[in-house]
């Protein structure tokens, strides 16, 4: 009798662990598709693919809110496709890239006044010291370091490289990313080495840099231009980020390669409403 009891209650004990058991990680859901939207600058005149008026901006923001979307952190996003953690409903991911000086005086101010959360993405170079010289005076102006550090309320620093926004010949054919892979300088095709050390020096440059100035460790990078590798991806990983960010206009989903995570382009001549379809679209 006694080992018919002990039997049952064996039985009963495994009956229970599997049905708690899930497919993914407690805090997960499985076809949660969150939107990671992507910025650039703002201009009062200009609305395209890269710039928004802060009218329109503050409309999409307003519109976001008011229908229940609640903005997440990089670090919240990566915790949660990792299981960690669970998110709030409407989960929305707003970034920016580049650095632009009307981050800070046009987006940061609509951010704070609607309490919603976002991450800038720095080319480090480029970023100023205060009351220091630009140094690219033909670029739309970009933040300085004390600008970045005001806005730690509402806005988290990442990375676009140290100095690498820009296109090389690759040796796969056509103009990529300079960090996509080996690429012709000055005329010679480098070795792997050689271009393995070049990204490597320069993504590393970018996290010290924003370490030194913010004092925490940026755990993101976006690729320019959106364009990524598997040697990108290798290196990123290596110098310590865990995670990355490709443009591919679909929502992030659980199982997504972390350091090919898609963002959502955002046009400056999208209403609030057209954003929200476009979101329940997936994306496109």
């Amino acid at each position: 009798m006694k080992r018919i009891v002990i039997f049952l209650v064996t039985v009963v004990i495994v009956a229970s662990s599997i049905l708690l058991i899930k497919p993914y990680p407690i805090y997960g859901y499985k076809n949660e598709k969150i939107p990671v939207l992507m910025y650039h600058h703002l201009d009062k005149s200009i609305n395209n693919n890269t710039v928004i008026s802060p009218e329109n901006f503050e409309n999409q923001i307003k519109t976001l809110k008011e229908n229940g979307y609640n903005s997440i952190t990089a670090q919240e996003l990566y915790n949660y496709l990792n299981g960690k953690t669970e998110l709030p409903k409407n989960p929305v991911l707003i970034t920016f890239d580049d650095g632009y000086l009307s981050n800070y005086e046009k987006a940061y101010p609509i951010l704070k006044k609607y309490k919603m959360h976002a991450e800038i993405f720095v080319i480090a170079s480029h970023i100023l010291e205060k009351g220091g010289k630009n140094e690219y005076p033909n670029e739309i102006p970009k933040m300085n370091w004390d600008q970045l550090k005001e806005m730690k309320d509402y806005i988290t620093i990442q990375s676009h490289t140290w100095n690498s926004h820009y296109k090389l010949q690759s040796f796969s054919g056509g103009m990529k990313g300079a960090i996509y892979g080996r690429s012709y300088i000055n005329g010679k095709l480098e070795k792997q080495e050689e271009y393995e050390e070049r990204v490597k020096k320069d993504l590393i440059l970018s996290r010290k840099i924003i370490i030194e100035k913010l004092g925490y460790e940026p755990i993101a990078l976006s690729y320019p231009f959106g364009t990524n590798s598997e040697d990108a991806m290798k290196l990123a990983k290596n110098v310590g980020f865990k995670m990355a960010f490709v443009i591919k206009n679909k929502g992030v989903t659980m199982g997504d390669n972390v350091f090919a995570l898609s963002r959502i382009t955002v046009n400056g001549n999208e209403t609030g409403a057209e954003l929200m379809k476009k979101l329940k679209n997936g994306g496109t």
